[in-house]
């Protein structure tokens, strides 16, 4: 079987969240994407900010993960709205290209606020994987709006350990 490698910065740092999508998922290694922001301006099927990156004078700190080409293609269809790029990006080991999401031009809606639990999938897998706490901090700091569907809020809430 051949791997992949991908660069995660969003929702997909949460390693269960990512493990639920992508089951042969397993982290490479901490990374950085210089030259980018992170923002959550995308629109989402649910009329939510979701997480892509732009240039910009800051990095984006994320994960690679490596994992089985075979799964790419359903990987692409949750991740609906952006491009597939790729990108180097620079870890301990040395920079390495990496494939990334970023959005779609026509999917951009400056000042989105995504809903609190998916915030949550963002800084949790940030933390988790010991990104710097000062970038956990501005994650933590982005404003949020509660889902007004509280069956799917409750639903992401138990995924992520919260009652």
């Amino acid at each position: 079987m051949s791997s992949l490698y991908y660069f995660a910065y969003g929702s997909n740092l949460h390693p269960l969240r990512f493990r639920q999508r992508v089951p042969s998922a397993r982290v490479v290694a901490n990374a950085v994407l210089p030259g980018h922001q992170l923002v959550f301006d995308k629109h989402g099927g649910d009329d939510s900010g979701k997480c892509t990156i732009m240039p910009g004078a800051a990095e984006v700190q994320g994960v690679v993960y490596e994992m089985e080409a075979s799964e790419r293609p359903e990987l692409d269809i949750l991740e609906s709205g952006y491009e597939c790029c790729e990108r180097v990006v620079n870890t301990f080991a040395g920079a390495m290209p990496a494939f990334v999401y970023i959005a779609r031009a026509e999917m951009i809606i400056p000042g989105l606020l995504p809903y609190h639990w998916y915030k949550l999938y963002v800084l949790l897998g940030a933390r988790q994987h010991g990104l710097d706490p000062h970038y956990c901090r501005r994650i933590e700091a982005q404003a949020h709006i509660d889902d007004p569907h509280i069956e799917r809020q409750r639903q992401h809430f138990q995924i992520l350990g919260i009652e």
